[in-house]
């Protein structure tokens, strides 16, 4: 557990964080772009012109258009020249969100772009704090993993802001030549997630699929994938047909090993499975080999993590919602018919190496003090314009800046926070299970201090409570449990705190399920709202039908009322209005 003693002094990796900002541009025929450094918050400010009529079209028309718009920008307030681009919408399921994401392209390479002539500006729209999709990608570069630079930028267009956007560096040959690599080398995207043959292919990866049965294995690659340059399509094939014909087991841990750098895959995965994202398995990654060198070895390079740190979906309330998830099986979920992954998960030697290397991350390097210092300074940077409200200077084209309530930032990045401590308990038990019964968990208090903070998680992975110890006179057991309360207004439970030789006192968090029931769990909340009027509830001491409600602290994008105890006896506590 990440909060014990013996972890107290965890090193923590790239605390280090530089200011966020420089580089920039934007937009059409008559677009001019003109880009400032706005040092007091590190994002850099974009400023786009356009012809209303340009405007009008390019927001009118369908989403899935993408045929390009020329534009020209001026890319520094300091350089009157005008780079001529094109532009478009980017995007597949977020295009139909309020607030667009863009994709430019520069007649040929610019330094801002880190040599690249394209720029990619990601509105981040499902994400509340802004920092989701950045603090992702740090996480690869600061442990020196392969993957995309990415940066902010405040968007003006006709002089209005239109919100804070990220531009992730686009994976093609100049972000393998940044890194030192073989720019002609193979790089390519699975894509069969949406594959033209759904008919013959229903599933989401080629890995896994008998590609022998078909006649023409290149065209058929070339079909559904992505790629960039000249890739060994032979390379690819290769790769499909060992991942189809191999079983897991030692075979499959041998030849894993002669084909992919070992270290940079596990750290790849490792830091997927941490941040629950559920949806890079299928498309939302690249894979490298330079094919010209015979003893080269397959890399993966991470790609969209915008559903990540809790963001999930929900049917019939699509991806921008505030339902709260971390529960992601670590062989269940979101693999996708990726029989390269799951293959690895159901090898023992591969999936232990990946569990040593999880626990380190977990307790060593993204600790949640790393998470706590990263929200910290990029709020610093970010917050001003995060906070940015509609109104008749700003906001009237994307009108809002992203999902939700606004003015809940610091509710929204606590959330953020929540996550990956509950995440790091339900890992924990995933890697680790224990004999323990459901919705009951007990914790010998004697390996905490006072300052510590203790969870309660369940033999499934599921944080029951959690005590932040202010004072412990005894330490002794505590078991927690939680049952249905039917006639309970608000939560309908009842949690029931059981000391044994126990004298303590501090904060006692509280969580509960608000989920729809398709996911396999349940919904503990009176209504089916996200958040609703969960801002109303309370702690309350329970006894003999009589509710004493505390000074409660709730938020209810983690699902959770807070409230300080003292647990010297028996007590059993409800949330209510």
């Amino acid at each position: 557990m990440m909060n014990k003693k013996s972890l107290k002094k965890s090193t923590i990796l790239g605390i280090s964080i530089m200011a966020i900002g420089i580089i920039s541009l934007f937009l059409t025929n008559k677009y001019i772009v003109k880009m400032t450094q706005s040092p007091e918050y590190g994002v850099t400010d974009l400023y786009l012109y356009m012809d209303f009529e340009d405007v009008q079209e390019l927001y009118s028309r369908d989403p899935l258009e993408d045929e390009k718009m020329r534009a020209n920008v001026r890319v520094s307030s300091g350089d009157k020249s005008l780079k001529p681009v094109e532009l478009r919408f980017r995007g597949h399921s977020t295009l139909y969100l309020p607030k667009k994401s863009f994709n430019l392209k520069f007649e040929k390479g610019q330094q801002f772009l880190f040599g690249s002539n394209r720029m990619n500006l990601l509105a981040s729209y499902s994400d509340p704090t802004l920092m989701r999709e950045k603090i992702a990608m740090d996480m690869f570069k600061d442990l020196g993993l392969l993957a995309p630079k990415s940066e902010y930028f405040n968007l003006y267009i006709n002089d209005i802001y239109e919100g804070l956007y990220i531009h992730t560096e686009r994976i093609d040959e100049n972000l393998l030549k940044n890194a030192k690599l073989n720019e002609k080398g193979t790089l390519v995207r699975d894509c069969f997630t949406t594959n033209l043959h759904k008919d013959e292919i229903d599933r989401g990866s080629v890995f896994g699929y008998d590609i022998a049965s078909v006649e023409d294995p290149e065209t058929l690659l070339i079909e559904n994938f992505e790629f960039r340059g000249k890739p060994d399509w032979k390379k690819v094939i290769e790769l499909s047909k060992w991942v189809y014909d191999t079983p897991a087991g030692e075979d499959y841990y041998n030849g894993f090993k002669e084909r992919f750098e070992l270290d940079g895959f596990v750290d790849w995965l490792a830091i997927h499975l941490l941040i629950g994202d559920i949806d890079a398995f299928a498309d939302d990654h690249w894979l490298y080999i330079d094919h010209e060198d015979p003893n080269a070895k397959w890399r993966i390079i991470p790609w969209d993590k915008d559903l990540s740190f809790g963001i999930t979906y929900r049917p019939d309330e699509y991806v921008d919602n505030d339902y709260f998830a971390y529960e992601y099986n670590i062989y269940k979920h979101g693999y996708r018919g990726n029989d390269l992954i799951a293959k690895f998960l159901e090898t023992s030697q591969l999936r232990e190496i990946l569990f040593d290397r999880m626990d380190y991350l977990m307790s060593q390097v993204f600790t949640l003090e790393y998470f706590e210092a990263k929200t910290k300074v990029l709020e610093k940077n970010i917050g001003k314009s995060a906070n940015t409200m509609p109104g008749e200077k700003s906001l009237v084209l994307n009108k809002q800046n992203h999902h939700g309530e606004l003015g809940n930032r610091k509710f929204n990045i606590e959330a953020l926070l929540d996550f990956v401590e509950l995440r790091y308990a339900y890992l924990s038990r995933e890697m680790k299970p224990i004999e323990e019964r459901v919705y009951a968990s007990t914790v010998d208090l004697s390996e905490y201090s006072e300052g510590d903070t203790v969870l309660f998680t369940d033999s499934k992975g599921w944080t029951i409570a959690k005590l932040k110890l202010d004072k412990i006179k005894n330490p002794g057991e505590i078991t927690i449990s939680v049952g249905l309360k039917k006639d309970m207004k608000g939560i309908n439970r009842i949690w029931s705190v059981m000391p044994k030789d126990t004298n303590v006192s501090g904060d006692l968090t509280l969580y509960y399920r608000n989920e729809v029931y398709v996911f396999g769990r349940e919904n503990w909340y009176e209504t089916k709202e996200a958040i609703g009027d969960q801002w109303q509830l309370s702690m309350g001491h329970y006894e003999d039908g009589d509710i004493k409600f505390l000074n409660s602290r709730v938020n209810p994008y983690s699902n959770k009322v807070t409230a300080k105890v003292n647990i010297d006896k028996m007590q059993k506590f409800v949330i209510s209005y």
